[in-house]
């Protein structure tokens, strides 16, 4: 088995190549991580959907990663792997932390989300008429994602903005040390707070139900909503920003989607196939030799990469026109939001955001066009989500 080098993005369409070249090595393929670490990364539709649904592969990195004790200090990736939170919980310990979370995601509470944001959408995109130019990932979508938390929460409205600052905080931290490190702490402690509050005074909300639960500790509770601000806001953002992205660079199938005759699902459900906001998942840990045949064996202890957004674009799955944009295709299968015990408790919201944002978005705008050309936008520099780092249209 060849070991390839996976780098970070540096240049548009650099992951779906480092993708193609990983499926082609192999079930699973050696790569080197940001800071030297090795790794296995899993890249086929059919190899994830096995590993994700074999209980020998962990997500707990203190009991099942040896080689925890020697990644370094600052190595960036760190506190995500080993923060006591539901992504990072293996076995009893995690069906504890994913039952609590659960009830925070049923049908009803995700229905009323939706029909608030419904609710949202013509302010915002009020505000957006005003300019010629402006921002979809930063002044729509990231809007749409953050304030859908905040509902989510139970965040009093005279609240959001606090609230706004403090997930964009968690989300990008200063360069110097010592801001990030204020930015981490009020973060936190607005979490906290919004948690203590709901002891005293409960809603119908995320934070009440942690609030509620006696078997999560303090520092758990407030993990639980640092983590979906971690996870929600980035992917729903992108999911939104790249289908926005796919349609205006495929205008007969927009003119399609539009006029009707596909349904707007359709449009969330390609944008996730071919352009998942999540492409790599880190990390997962060999419990136990795993023999992935063609010669592969993933060694006990040794640390896994799940490729989920290559997964959606493997033409072992979806043929030639695996990496073509296509929301006729009648088979859209992807794996964009996970698949077995960790799959995504939010993503049944993240559709609904998606599904109520587009169409609106298009309604309101007919003429929306890039102001840039696509090959031309900044892809996000990290590895773990696909997207850009701003989307500017004209309105």
């Amino acid at each position: 088995m060849t070991t390839e080098v996976f780098p970070l993005q540096t240049a548009e369409g650099s992951l779906q190549e480092d993708a193609a070249r990983l499926q082609a090595a192999g079930p699973a393929a050696r790569v080197e991580l940001p800071g030297g670490i090795a790794a296995w990364s899993v890249t086929r539709h059919d190899v994830l959907r096995r590993l994700t649904e074999d209980d020998r592969l962990s997500r707990d990195a203190g009991q099942h990663w040896p080689g925890l004790d020697s990644v370094p200090a600052d190595w960036p990736l760190a506190p995500f792997l080993i923060s006591p939170t539901v992504l990072n919980a293996y076995g009893k310990e995690h069906r504890r932390l994913r039952q609590i979370m659960e009830v925070a995601f049923t049908p009803a509470r995700v229905e009323a989300l939706s029909t608030n944001l419904q609710k949202r959408l013509p302010a915002l995109l009020d505000a957006l008429g005003s300019a010629d130019v402006i921002d979809v990932r930063a002044e729509f979508a990231q809007v749409i994602a953050v304030e859908t938390l905040c509902d989510l929460f139970g965040v009093p409205v005279g609240e959001w903005p606090a609230a706004k600052k403090a997930m964009l905080d968690l989300l990008t931290p200063s360069g110097d040390a010592d801001v990030a490190a204020a930015q981490l702490e009020g973060a936190m402690g607005f979490f906290a707070g919004l948690v203590a509050g709901k002891q005293q005074a409960p809603g119908d909300d995320m934070a009440t139900t942690l609030a509620q639960a006696t078997t999560m500790t303090a520092e758990e509770r407030v993990l639980a909503l640092a983590v979906t601000v971690a996870g929600g806001v980035p992917a729903t953002t992108d999911l939104i920003t790249n289908a926005v992205v796919d349609l205006l660079g495929h205008r007969d199938q927009l003119s399609a989607v539009t006029g009707g005759s596909v349904p707007w699902s359709a449009v969330v459900e390609e944008a996730l196939r071919f352009d998942a906001p999540v492409q790599h998942m880190p990390l997962r840990y060999a419990v136990e030799d795993i023999d992935l045949g063609e010669g592969v064996v993933i060694r006990q202890g040794d640390p896994v990469l799940m490729g989920f957004g290559a997964g959606g674009r493997d033409p072992r799955r979806h043929g030639e026109t695996a990496d073509q944009f296509d929301v006729h295709r009648a088979d859209k299968a992807h794996l964009a939001f996970g698949h077995g015990v960790h799959y995504c408790i939010g993503a049944p919201l993240g559709r609904v955001e998606a599904e109520a944002a587009l169409p609106a978005l298009f309604e309101r705008f007919p003429d929306l066009a890039l102001a840039r050309p696509a090959d031309s936008l900044q892809p996000l520099p990290i590895f773990i989500f696909n997207g850009r780092t701003e989307v500017p249209v004209r309105l």
